[in-house]
């Protein structure tokens, strides 16, 4: 095992086709790192572009005397590259993949990741954000269970021991006719690596950006939504999956650090194990108290809404439940034509629509996600309800309230005239970034009906959704808030009596 006193170098692996709008971007980063214990290996894949001229005269600027630039004429893949190309290079205890279109965010990783290896770790790991604000969602492995069966937590300028993966034979990347895999190759990359070892990290930092938007990127081929996987992608998950793991020779217990790393991994799975069945049995709880009520519920919505019994049960534990929605009738009432605004579409927007056509109203639905806009308006024009309801396809863009950045829909759609009595918060995901949905109050502040209105806020029961209704109060005093407890918590603001 290394000491930690003894020097640990690495070896950033950087693969490139036709990235010459984000080459710059991705070899800056790397050259913004504190630490300079590492080498940079830079893959041209063959591009038609500028790729290699700009990565040529980047390496030289940057990591002189300590960069190694390879022009392929044959388009390979990343897969066929790292096999060719890393386990070879004994200089470097330890390999960082980085693609040419991403980029390091955090200066000091490459830094940090040379201290875990120098502690005898094997294979380490961050998180990382998307070039659009989501969250990667990556995290820890448990080290005494098979790394197959957890799941995909190390996507992403993964990182290992140079020793492993020059262990794994050439056919753990390549498919079953024996074609090197030119997708899906972090997978090829990752898994007969992390069959080898248990002796795993997790950094729980952001260290890495990861493009989404690229024209060129496997994930928006065939994906209307925008997926970060596409089918050609799964297939080929699918296979390097169906491969036999490699032996594990580098068991947990056999390091210290990594064992107690892995317990205190294992403990934390515990206690939220734990947390996650108590909250299941309240749940459950409250579910059986509220029984009575929710069948009053949908008997007055079948009979007086006419709203379909299955679409009800369709619509389980989706944000426009029957509590809410018998709620919402009540609240329609209030108004003669009832003008309602909703932000993300979903099951339930064909029953806000159906109460809203039997007032004589308008629903205007708002969506980011252009398939779930062409479902939500086909399922409109199938029922006959788009004579009173409308979806309305909106990009999410960068916006700003109260100091906090983020992401919300384009609103450039409405009229100055444009005025609303019910608003329904339930867009953007809450995984599209921080307090994603803050700045949908503002974003109608100006489009409420003078007459009184009601926003309903879903999701209340998160914590994020309560520190956006504080801010919302902080910002509009003169409102009030009701805490409203349906199949979801929603908070509902209303003006001030």
């Amino acid at each position: 095992m290394l000491e930690k006193s003894q020097a640990v170098r690495g070896l950033v692996f950087v693969c490139a086709r036709d990235a010459e709008p984000y080459v710059e971007r991705c070899l800056l980063g790397l050259a913004a790192q504190r630490s300079a214990d590492f080498d940079v290996l830079f893959i041209d894949d063959a591009s038609s572009d500028r790729t290699a001229a700009l990565a040529r005269a980047l390496l030289q600027a940057h990591f002189a005397g300590r960069h190694t630039l390879v022009s392929s004429t044959e388009r390979k893949g990343k897969a066929r590259h790292a096999f060719e190309q890393l386990p070879g290079r004994t200089d470097a205890d330890f390999i960082a993949v980085l693609d040419g279109d991403d980029e390091l965010v955090d200066p000091d990783i490459l830094g940090d990741l040379a201290h875990a290896y120098g502690d005898g770790f094997d294979v380490v790991w961050t998180n990382f954000v998307t070039d659009t604000g989501v969250d990667g969602g990556n995290g820890p492995l448990d080290p005494f269970d098979s790394p197959r069966s957890q799941g995909w937590q190390t996507s992403h300028f993964f990182s290992c021991r140079q020793a492993l993966l020059a262990r794994v034979p050439a056919a753990y990347f390549q498919d079953e006719q024996g074609q090197w895999l030119d997708c899906a190759c972090d997978f090829a990359i990752a898994y007969p690596v992390l069959d080898q070892t248990r002796r795993y990290l997790y950094l729980p930092r952001t260290s890495y950006r990861y493009t989404t938007l690229n024209p060129l990127s496997h994930h928006l081929q065939g994906e209307p939504s925008g997926s970060l996987s596409s089918p050609r992608q799964r297939a080929a998950a699918a296979t390097v999956l169906a491969k036999p793991p490699l032996p594990c020779w580098r068991p947990v217990h056999s390091h210290q650090v990594a064992m107690n790393h892995g317990l205190a991994v294992k403990l934390q799975q515990v206690h939220v194990d734990v947390a996650q069945c108590f909250a299941r049995l309240e749940s459950l709880e409250q579910q059986v108290r509220e029984a009575p009520f929710v069948h009053l519920a949908m008997e007055r919505l079948v009979r007086s809404e006419d709203i379909p019994l299955g679409w009800l049960r369709e619509s389980g534990a989706w944000a426009l439940d029957v509590g809410l929605l018998d709620h919402l009738a009540d609240t329609m009432n209030r108004y003669q034509h009832p003008r309602v605004l909703e932000f993300g579409s979903g099951r339930g927007s064909k029953m806000l629509a159906r109460l809203v056509a039997n007032r004589g109203g308008r629903l205007v639905c708002v969506e980011h996600d252009p398939a779930w806009a062409a479902r939500t308006g086909g399922e409109f024009a199938a029922h006959g309800l788009d004579a009173h309801a409308q979806v309305v396809h909106r990009p999410l863009v960068d916006t700003e309230f109260m100091g906090q950045p983020g992401l919300f829909y384009d609103m450039g759609f409405l009229a100055e005239t444009d005025a609303f009595d019910i608003v329904i918060v339930d867009g953007p995901p809450a995984r599209t970034c921080e307090l994603a949905r803050l700045p949908a109050l503002p974003a109608v502040a100006a489009h409420l009906s003078a007459q009184g209105f009601h926003v309903y806020l879903d999701d209340h029961e998160r914590a994020e959704e309560q520190e956006i209704v504080r801010r919302w109060l902080v910002a509009a005093p003169e409102l009030q808030a009701r805490a409203l407890s349906f199949g979801k918590g929603v908070c509902e603001i209303t003006p001030g009596a």
